[in-house]
């Protein structure tokens, strides 16, 4: 796996609990965004640990660039604080989940093994955006039609519109206004919070 954070010190100590585990390896380590890109070129991680607040290229900005090169690539984001509105973003864009920097050296080994099988891990820790309306968005899910819940499943798994037409053998408009009519059901209004529900009900790379 590789780390990818702008500090040092923690770096290092992720370094250290990690290979401390018989089946996780730290084998990559990058200080910023633009440096992760240059070693994606080289080698090729299960799972990448990413800072989400680092200078010139942020954790979001680096999380799209990484997973257009790799796009099979397993991210993690990282933060200080408990607050979700940029991890979710990475998550919009391809993470895999999120973790506390100040959380247990457990959580960050449930996280690396639980996305390295395909899964995803949203720290508790960290405070949920627009709950009330994802909670909802978990109750309108039976409400979709058929067409409404194929177009918003191929969108949180990163399809365009037009990706989704091609699919679906619809007409752009038509996947507009499916995806218009199941994020008003679901209580959404962006695909972050598309991404989240999707986790939520299993729909991510189904």
């Amino acid at each position: 796996m590789m780390l990818v954070d702008d500090h040092a010190g923690l770096r290092e100590a992720l370094r250290k609990v990690i290979n401390l585990q018989p089946d996780l390896e730290v084998v990559a380590e990058a200080s910023g965004g633009r440096a992760a890109l240059q070693l994606l070129s080289r080698i090729n991680p299960d799972v990448v640990l990413m800072d989400g607040s680092m200078p010139e290229m942020n954790g979001i900005e680096t999380t799209r660039r990484l997973k257009q090169l790799q796009p099979k690539a397993k991210i993690i984001g990282l933060t200080l604080y408990g607050e979700s509105i940029y991890l979710e973003e990475m998550v919009a864009v391809g993470a895999s989940g999120y973790l506390m920097k100040s959380g247990t050296p457990e959580n960050v080994f449930n996280a690396i093994r639980t996305v390295s099988k395909g899964g995803t891990y949203f720290d508790a820790a960290v405070s949920r955006r627009r709950k009330a309306s994802v909670a909802r968005g978990a109750s309108a899910t039976d409400e979709l039609n058929t067409r409404e819940l194929a177009v918003v499943k191929l969108l949180s798994n990163g399809l365009t519109n037009a990706e989704i037409a091609v699919s679906l053998d619809l007409k752009i408009p038509a996947v507009e206004a499916n995806r218009t009519a199941a994020f008003k059901k679901l209580g959404l209004r962006s695909r972050a919070g598309l991404v989240r529900v999707a986790a939520e009900r299993h729909w991510l790379d189904t």
